[in-house]
């Protein structure tokens, strides 16, 4: 008697979830919209001063964006850099500054941000990665290095004002060493 039953049930059960399963064109969701929610929701989460830079709350972005790169790709270029930590921070006058962070955590995840108040920007995770890791990259810092030729190097590839009141760069290479740069005017 029970079998009787159980035929329809498992029909209309399957039938049931193949209607919840369509994908026409309203429910379709591109990676590039569920990319950009991602990135609003961390944006919203992240309030306050520092976010941008993930100084109080790095949560790495691990979606993947419409151009493909995603924590995988930005994991695999941080590895062939010389430093795993790039935390960037200079300010001027009129309490403008501009902050950056790239830095691959040791559970191979990897944080990205910056905020340029003189040009009212701020972004995370991945569209941040894609705008700081290609001037990271050519810069090229060594910890033997001139302090006073890095800092001019690294302000001329940001294109930063050389008219600073503080100046904080800090490097940690992949072999765990850590450096400072820091010049208070």
């Amino acid at each position: 008697m029970k079998a009787k039953f159980a035929f329809p049930i498992v029909i209309a059960g399957s039938l049931a979830l193949a209607a919840c399963g369509s994908e026409g064109p309203e429910e379709a969701v591109t990676e590039e919209e569920a990319a950009a929610a991602e990135t609003v929701t961390a944006e919203n989460g992240d309030a306050g001063e520092g976010a941008a830079a993930g100084t109080d709350s790095e949560s790495p972005v691990k979606s993947q964006a419409s151009d493909g790169s995603g924590q995988a790709d930005m994991r695999k270029k941080m590895q062939a850099m010389d430093y795993t930590e790039f935390e960037l921070e200079v300010e001027y006058d009129n309490d403008e500054e501009y902050e950056a962070q790239l830095e691959l955590k040791s559970d191979d995840s990897v944080v990205a941000g910056y905020e340029d108040d003189m040009n009212s920007i701020k972004k995370q995770g991945i569209e941040a990665f894609n705008d700081l890791y290609p001037l990271v990259e050519q810069l090229e810092l060594k910890p033997s290095s001139n302090q006073e030729e890095e800092i001019q190097k690294v302000l001329s590839t940001f294109s930063l004002p050389d008219d600073f009141t503080d100046f904080s760069l800090e490097l940690r290479f992949i072999d765990g060493t850590k450096h400072e740069f820091e010049v208070e005017k």
